[in-house]
């Protein structure tokens, strides 16, 4: 998804994801984050080059939401792949069912309303990845409960592909800010955007996120995207290597 989703809190929900902005939520992706369907094309990428030769292989959405982070998938040959979202907005979920159905891609989807903690025991996935949803959980201890949630439904060695926000660079932010100033967002927009922004408390650094990579068993982390202040990492799940 992409990606200011303060809706996934591993703990409880948080308004402003519901129908009326699931509608657009979009086009304002594209605005707030410059080169989003870039990001989801090389998302697709990395786990498909990981996972190569695979015939079938499941894999694991987590903050799916529009599920416009699958719809690359019609064009990487992997007919056999079969795909879980979950997303604790309903009406997020609804959007990316008409999305999926139109593209071919429902039919070897689940979607699952909830949060990720909620979706029933099954069995390991093949891959995972999880956009936009990490810097949106509060704490560190937090943080790693989520990380570990994803990496227990993983089989070992399988790779995880993590998008979040990291530091908090008032230029980068200025930079951020004066474009979707461009793209026609009102001042009265941008200035609470910056004071939601100055109110979140993002992974501080590289090595922060690394330091909890490691102590979640996810290991040779590899960036494969950056977007001013969201980055993308490639990962892979080594459960004997967690710290």
């Amino acid at each position: 998804m992409a990606h200011e989703h303060s809706a996934h809190s591993v703990h409880h929900l948080v308004t402003g994801f519901g129908a009326d902005r699931a509608a657009h939520y979009d086009t304002q992706a594209s605005v707030n984050l410059a080169g989003a369907q870039a990001m989801y094309e090389l998302g697709v990428s990395a786990l498909t080059a990981q996972l190569d030769g695979q015939d079938s292989a499941s894999l694991l959405f987590v903050g799916l939401g529009t599920g416009a982070e699958l719809s690359p998938y019609t064009r990487f040959g992997v007919p056999g792949w079969r795909f879980t979202g979950v997303d604790p907005s309903d009406a997020m979920l609804a959007v990316a069912r008409q999305r999926l159905e139109a593209e071919g891609l429902l039919s070897r989807t689940h979607l699952h309303v909830g949060e990720l903690r909620t979706l029933p025991p099954g069995p390991p996935f093949d891959g995972a990845q999880m956009m936009g949803v990490l810097h949106h959980v509060e704490g560190e201890e937090a943080r790693l409960e989520l990380l570990r949630e994803v990496t227990r439904r993983l089989k070992p060695g399988a790779p995880l592909v993590v998008g979040c926000r990291v530091g908090h660079d008032p230029v980068l932010m200025n930079v951020e800010l004066r474009r979707m100033r461009a793209y026609g967002i009102p001042p009265e927009a941008l200035e609470r955007r910056r004071q939601l922004f100055a109110t979140i408390r993002p992974i501080e650094s590289e090595a922060a996120l690394f330091a909890m990579f490691a102590r979640t068993g996810l290991v040779a982390p590899r960036p494969i995207f950056v977007s001013l202040q969201f980055k993308v990492f490639l990962a892979r799940f080594e459960p004997g290597a967690a710290g």
